[in-house]
C-alpha cells in the first residue's frame, strides 16, 4: 500500500477536493438543464382541421364503420393553454351530423379527453400532424370506436 510522504498530501488533499467540486458542478449543470427541459415542454397546438376514420363495435350490431362515409372532420376552434373546444363533423342516416366538444389536454402534453353529448373520446398525441382516439358511448346502443386523425394542411 503506497503512502505518499506527508509533504504532499496536502496537494492530495486540494486535487481530490477540487474533483468534487468539480463533478457536483457538473452534476448541478446537468439538472438544471433536465429541469429547464421538463419545465419548457410546450403544451401541444391542435387548432386547425383534423381528418379521420372510425372503426367501431356496437354493443347489439357487432363491428363496422361509426360513420356512413368513413370519414369524420374535428375542427379545433379554440384553444387556450391546454382546453380546447371545437365541433366534430360526419354523415348519419344521410345527414351531415355537426355535434360540439369540449376538451383538455393532459400534464404529459400527450394524452388527450373529449366530451361531447353522447360519449367521451381518451386520446394520445403521436405527432404535431397526428392523434389517434379511443370514443367511448354509453346507453343503448354502446359503442366503442378507434379513431385516427390527421391533421388537414391548408
Amino acid at each position: 500500500n503506497f503512502e505518499p510522504p506527508l509533504k504532499y498530501k496536502w496537494m492530495l488533499a486540494i486535487i481530490k477536493g477540487d474533483a468534487m467540486r468539480s463533478m457536483r458542478r457538473i452534476w448541478l449543470i446537468f439538472l438544471i438543464i433536465l429541469i429547464t427541459g421538463i419545465c419548457a415542454a410546450q403544451v401541444p397546438d391542435l387548432v386547425g382541421n383534423w381528418a379521420g376514420s372510425a372503426p367501431a363495435y356496437f354493443i347489439e350490431d357487432g363491428a363496422h364503420d361509426l360513420v356512413e362515409d368513413d370519414r369524420i372532420v374535428l375542427a379545433v376552434v379554440e384553444q387556450t393553454d391546454r382546453l380546447f373546444t371545437g365541433n366534430i363533423t360526419f354523415m348519419r342516416d344521410g345527414e351531415e351530423v355537426v355535434e360540439a366538444f369540449a376538451g383538455a389536454i393532459s400534464a404529459d402534453n400527450k394524452t388527450l379527453y373529449i366530451a361531447e353529448s353522447k360519449g367521451y373520446g381518451f386520446g394520445t398525441i403521436i405527432s404535431e400532424n397526428e392523434f389517434e382516439m379511443v370514443y367511448l358511448e354509453h346507453g343503448k346502443p354502446a359503442i366503442a370506436a378507434i379513431d385516427q386523425f390527421h391533421r388537414i394542411k391548408a
